[in-house]
């Protein structure tokens, strides 16, 4: 299990680019810190419509997703999936583009997330 300490670490050595001169400041043991750091890198992957980054970001958190201990996990769906609302497309086909790139678990909480709150 990933632990919310290796959460960084793990961060910076899957996506080298992470660290450049945007995000190195907020990157920290605070795992809410780099998950929200995370979450804007991966926002910016996408809005840039850098679709090989954006896989890889949406490839590493689900692997924190499903190998995570339950804070890693909570603090995935919590900052990183409820941040895909901001990023989501209108227009259908773009939509349909980036839902293709974002895997199922992680696809599913999203939908959870947006149905349950009656969005």
């Amino acid at each position: 299990m990933i632990t919310q300490y290796e959460v960084p670490s793990l961060l910076k050595a899957e996506l080298p680019k992470i660290t450049g001169d945007e995000y190195p400041a907020r990157f920290t043991m605070d795992i809410y810190k780099s998950v929200q750091c995370f979450s804007e890198f991966t926002k910016a992957a996408v809005l840039g419509h850098n679709l090989t980054l954006a896989r890889k970001c949406f490839a590493v958190a689900e692997k924190l997703y499903r190998q995570g201990d339950n804070i890693v996990r909570n603090t995935i769906e919590n900052t990183f999936i409820f941040s895909f609302t901001a990023f989501m497309p209108k227009d259908r086909v773009e939509k349909l583009i980036l839902c293709s790139l974002i895997p199922a678990p992680l696809y599913a909480a999203y939908l959870k997330q947006v149905m349950g709150t009656g969005c």
